[in-house]
């Protein structure tokens, strides 16, 4: 009985042990999934920059997915990215194959897996295999927006959707960008309105700055000074102000007169007092400001986050921004370390895109 207890144990010891180098495995091979699914990850996050004179396309560790070979270029929409080589646009993937071949006299971004394409003086759109979906017919076209296009043809304009059919007829003068289901036209005679994707008339007061601006809360002017309304009309914050940025989490950076910039909420209660020289517009929930001479990065509710030090400073961009340091433009995170080195030129489409 003895024996049979020991060997009982000496077997469980070696399962025990067993069980431990297997779980161990499975932890390691964990880590090392963990790893390559983080460091792919990281491999999508795609900037354009320039250097030379020339475009090309950056990884989040600084290194080339393309070399600055392009004379023009445009950061990735929907996986794929416009490039101009030899006067002709095409596109690129990820990896900086060029899928659709350069070819059309001007291209533009990929929105609902359609882009806009200039062949001679003539619009069009291709997929993303390169297929013609809507003819070159169009005078001007514009991007996707709610499953819509503006197009214009004969100084008339109109709505195609996804499939290339007119939906809304060629009988306004200007349409801009649909936006939860309502769009902003204007007639011959100048008047602004809205219609929804039907072509129906949408009456609803202050659409027009809530379409155009895509935020919940509205600036408007009185004896040439801002003030702030909600989307049903209702006064929030007197007219007092000379500036007003686009709102953040419910706070704006402001400007009385010639003084500095400070941080008001909807309501005019002031968050920060002025002391910025410039500001620019939140993106996750940081914004770039001035302070004497040096641009730095503001929390929308702590402060100052990265202490002014920069050149030049640009939104950031799934966690990177890039900064300019002694005339070149490089890379920091949210922490204010700099990732990637400043040397490349300046380019207002130098910040990180993710690409799927």
């Amino acid at each position: 009985m003895v024996l049979e207890e020991k060997t009982t144990t000496r077997q469980h010891i070696k399962t025990t042990t067993r069980q431990k180098k297997q779980n161990m495995k499975i932890f390691f091979l964990s880590l090392t999934t963990l790893f390559l699914i983080t460091n792919t990850f990281a491999q999508y996050r795609i900037a354009l920059v320039k250097k030379d004179g020339k475009f090309g396309y950056i990884n989040d560790r600084g290194k080339y997915i393309v070399e600055p070979t392009y004379v023009e270029a445009y950061s990735f929409s929907e996986g794929l990215a416009p490039v101009m080589r030899n006067d002709k646009w095409g596109f690129i993937d990820k990896t900086g194959k060029e899928v659709i071949p350069v070819q059309y006299d001007y291209a533009n971004w990929f929105w609902d897996g359609l882009a806009a394409v200039k062949q001679g003086e003539k619009w069009g759109y291709i997929n993303k295999s390169g297929k013609l979906i809507v003819p070159f017919i169009y005078d001007y076209t514009y991007a996707f927006s709610d499953g819509l296009s503006s197009v214009e043809l004969n100084g008339k304009s109109g709505y195609i959707n996804t499939a290339g059919k007119l939906v809304i007829p060629l009988k306004y003068l200007r349409t801009l960008d649909f936006y939860k289901g309502i769009g902003p036209v204007e007639d011959e005679s100048g008047r602004l309105f809205f219609v929804n994707k039907k072509g129906k008339t949408v009456d609803k007061p202050y659409l027009e700055h809530l379409i155009i601006k895509r935020q919940e809360y509205i600036f408007f002017y009185q004896d040439d000074k801002i003030g702030i309304k909600n989307k049903r009309g209702k006064i929030l914050t007197e007219p007092r102000y000379d500036a007003l940025t686009l709102s953040h989490k419910n706070k704006a950076f402001y400007k009385i007169g010639d003084s500095k910039y400070g941080l008001v909420d909807k309501c005019g209660k002031i968050i920060r007092t002025p002391h910025y020289d410039d500001v620019g517009g939140f993106s996750e929930g940081l914004a770039a400001v001035l302070v004497e001479d040096e641009w730095g990065y503001v929390h929308h509710k702590k402060g100052i986050a990265i202490a002014p030090r920069f050149e030049g400073a640009a939104r950031f961009s799934d966690g990177l921004a890039a900064v300019k340091m002694n005339g070149k433009w490089g890379y920091i995170d949210k922490t204010g370390k700099l990732i990637i080195p400043a040397k490349f030129e300046e380019h207002e489409d130098s910040f990180f895109v993710k690409v799927k």
